[in-house]
């Protein structure tokens, strides 16, 4: 279940991480939010497959 959590946690993160770039810093820094939240989609994946991993 902490699993499930933290892979709704990166995804709030992402969409924080986006509005942040878009309303706050005008777009200026929309290279770095993309990857920053290219990082956050890979910690989210791994949440996900452990998360597969464990109903098996």
């Amino acid at each position: 279940m902490k699993y499930i959590k933290g892979l709704y946690v990166t995804l709030v993160l992402m969409m924080l991480v986006i509005l942040v770039s878009a309303t706050i810093l005008d777009d200026e820094y929309s290279g770095i939010a993309m990857f920053v939240c290219l990082g956050l989609f890979l910690i989210g994946t791994t949440f996900y497959i452990n998360t597969k991993q464990l109903k098996k």
